[in-house]
Order: C-alpha cells, then sequence, then structure tokens
C-alpha cells in the first residue's frame, strides 16, 4: 500500500491512498471532485486535509457503489464543503439509506449489532451519475457484479476500477472476494482485461495503484478465482444438500475462519452468489424438504 498521503498521477488526477483509495479529479483550476470516501468520518477527515495543499473546493463526491468503506465519508464531507453526491440508480437508494445494506444481507429488519460502520454509513441524498459525468466529462464504466450498479470511472489516462477486483494477497486468504452476483462480476472483469491497457495507471479501490499489465496480471487471477469457486462449490454437491450445511462446508474446504455475525453473512452472500449462478444455468435445482432450504445437482 502507498504511504503517501496524497500521490499525484497526472496533472489532473491525484490519489488519497488507503485501505480504500480515494480518487481526486481536479476539474479546472480551483475545483475538484472526490472518487469514494472510505469508511467513516474520520476517512472523510483525512481525504479533506490530504487535498489542503491543492486549495481545492470539492464540487461532487461519485461513489463508485454503496459498499459502507466507500461511502463513510460523504457525510462528513458534504456537511464540511457543500459538495453533492453522485452514483448510479442502481445503486443509489443504498447510499440515501444505508440500513438496507444490513438488512438485505440479514434477510430481515437487522439487529443492532449489524448496524455500525462496516456496513450501515450514513446517508446522504444522491443524484444521478450521469448528470456529473455530462458536466465535468469523465467516462463512467459500468462493472456490476460486486453490486448491481457499480461504476469505474475513467478520466485522463486514470481508471478506478472500485471493487472489481481485488489484491492478490485477498485472493489467496479468501479463496474469493465477495460479489453480489459472481456472474456479472466475471463479465466485468473480462470486459476490464480488455481495455485498461489504454490508461497509464491502473487504480484499483484497494491495493496498489497498478501499471495496465500488472492489473491484467491481477484481473486474470481474479477471474481464475471466480471459476475456481464455481467448480468448487459444484463439486461439494453429490447429490443433494441443506443449503446451510452447504455453506458450512464451503467455508471449512476454503479454510476460513468466520470470527464475526458480519463477516459471517458476507461470506455466506458471497457464496449463495455462486448457488444462484449455478441454479440458473441449469446445474442445480432448489426446493424444501422437511423445512429445510435444499440445493441437488440437477438430473439431465
Amino acid at each position: 500500500m502507498q504511504t503517501q498521503r496524497l500521490q499525484k498521477l497526472s496533472d489532473n488526477v491525484y490519489v488519497v491512498p488507503g485501505r480504500t483509495n480515494a480518487g481526486v479529479l481536479v476539474i479546472d483550476n480551483n475545483e475538484c471532485v472526490i472518487v469514494d470516501t472510505g469508511i467513516d468520518e474520520d476517512s472523510g477527515r483525512r481525504i479533506l486535509n490530504a487535498i489542503k495543499p491543492l486549495n481545492l473546493r470539492v464540487r461532487a463526491i461519485i461513489n463508485t457503489h454503496h459498499h459502507a468503506d466507500h461511502i463513510g465519508g460523504n457525510a462528513l464531507i458534504v456537511k464540511r464543503s457543500g459538495a453533492a453526491v453522485y452514483a448510479t440508480p442502481e445503486d443509489k437508494p443504498f447510499i440515501e439509506r444505508p440500513v438496507l445494506e444490513p438488512l438485505y444481507l440479514f434477510g430481515s429488519f437487522p439487529p443492532k449489532l449489524l448496524r455500525t460502520k462496516l456496513l450501515e454509513a450514513e446517508g446522504v441524498p444522491v443524484r444521478d451519475l450521469d448528470d456529473i459525468r455530462r458536466e465535468v466529462g469523465f467516462e463512467a464504466i459500468p462493472l456490476p457484479g460486486h453490486t448491481m450498479g457499480m461504476a469505474g470511472i475513467s478520466y485522463g489516462n486514470v481508471l478506478f476500477t472500485a471493487d472489481a477486483f481485488f489484491p492478490l494477497d485477498v485472493i489467496r486468504k479468501y479463496g474469493a472476494p465477495y460479489h453480489l452476483n459472481a456472474g456479472l462480476a466475471l463479465e466485468s472483469l473480462k470486459k476490464l482485461s480488455e481495455c485498461v491497457s489504454r490508461y497509464g495507471y491502473v487504480v484499483p479501490a484497494h491495493g496498489d495503484i497498478l501499471k495496465p499489465q500488472d492489473a491484467i496480471n491481477v484481473i486474470n487471477e481474479n477471474i481464475n478465482a471466480i471459476n475456481r469457486l464455481r467448480e468448487l462449490v459444484l463439486n461439494s454437491i453429490n447429490d443433494s444438500v441443506a443449503l446451510e450445511d452447504l455453506i458450512v462446508k464451503i467455508f471449512s474446504l476454503l479454510g476460513i475462519s468466520i470470527d464475526s455475525p458480519h463477516n459471517y453473512l458476507l461470506n455466506r452472500s458471497a457464496l449463495l452468489s455462486y448457488v444462484a449462478w449455478l441454479t440458473d444455468d441449469g446445474l442445480l435445482t432448489i426446493d424444501t424438504v422437511g423445512n429445510k432450504l435444499i440445493v441437488s445437482r440437477s438430473r439431465k
């Protein structure tokens, strides 16, 4: 991870490195647009402090998607700068009402133990990303999969890829990282692998800033991880198995140690994406037997 508080990539693009990298797009001599704001008020404060030497007014915030570690600094930056927040129509409701994130993971209105900054930020009003795109002139690249409306941001020779792919250490630790729709995530990765060579820098939300060929290598590892996990899920079902038993079995096979309810729900959600994908492809069926949800191999 880069340690500089502010890293210059071009005359009009900077990055504030951190656990979630934040982008700074300079749109004229005295204004900027921030891409993602980190997990909490401290993250937002760190971004504002980092850009102080640039003497720029924050005109807008772009959220590449709605997860808490990308929107947690929104409220503080909005309060201090008056900036408007922009996102895709698919992710807009979750940024305005962040309780929706723990709600869909839990499957009902979430208990207080899940309503922390790890899953639920402070909500802010959100405008359509396309409005600021036309005004500023960046390109918004649809990258659905991690969320349904995630977008990459291209500005000059820099491409911000949000959570479309993850560093190799994350892949090695978790087998495959979180995606809400793994099939769509795979298609987004394939699209990225074909276009990143056009850029001078590729900035993932997590991990180091990459040159195009290095980014392609990491993208390919993410593609391989998704394909491996799909096969693992399918091959873990000999005939039929209760859904929750399947989840525990896959955790064990991946060597995942669940240390909190929110980690359980995130990993469970990720694995359910593969079950849904395989079901839609006709390889699995889902039914109820003995008051349990049962996943079975399809009989052709």
